[in-house]
């Protein structure tokens, strides 16, 4: 009677563990405009976050960096393929904060492909401490998808 006491419990718990409630998005963000970025992706995370805490649900964001959107994620622009575009300082002026407060307040991830990186000579060095530079942006995609996160490009 005990070993079926203990193999219920273990089943009523494995049952709780898989519905617990969580909510998982992977960003697939190519863009290189400023406006995009701030209304679906910034905007977007911001929102989400807030509707799942008020519902008590576990909320994660994984964003993926590629294409265009390289420029916003270096620190060290000075020493960059983007040194010469004085956009991409003034809009750094105007993202950082707020992604790294992302990264801070809501867990966000933030993952840049490392094919694109090399491609255009970045130095991992010159990034956000907060952006991790190991793989592929197709790799990070797919772990993301094979792990349940919703996909939402934002070119």
């Amino acid at each position: 009677m005990k070993t079926f006491k203990l193999s219920l419990l273990a089943l009523l718990f494995s049952f709780t563990a898989l519905y617990a409630q969580s909510a998982k998005v992977v960003f697939d963000l190519t863009t290189g405009d400023v406006s995009k970025i701030e209304k679906h992706l910034i905007s977007n995370i911001k929102s989400l976050s807030k509707y799942y805490k008020e519902k008590n649900i576990d909320f994660k964001a994984i964003v993926v960096i590629s294409g265009a959107s390289y420029r916003f994620f270096v620190e060290d622009l000075k020493n960059s393929p983007y040194k010469t575009e004085k956009h991409v300082f003034a809009a750094k002026k105007k993202l950082n904060k707020v992604l790294q407060d992302l990264h801070d307040n809501d867990a966000v991830t933030f993952n840049m492909c490392k094919v694109g990186m090399t491609k255009r000579k970045i130095s991992p060095n010159t990034l956000y401490k907060y952006v991790n530079a190991v793989d592929t942006k197709s790799i990070y995609l797919i772990r993301a998808q094979n792990d349940g996160y919703a996909y939402i490009p934002v070119h």
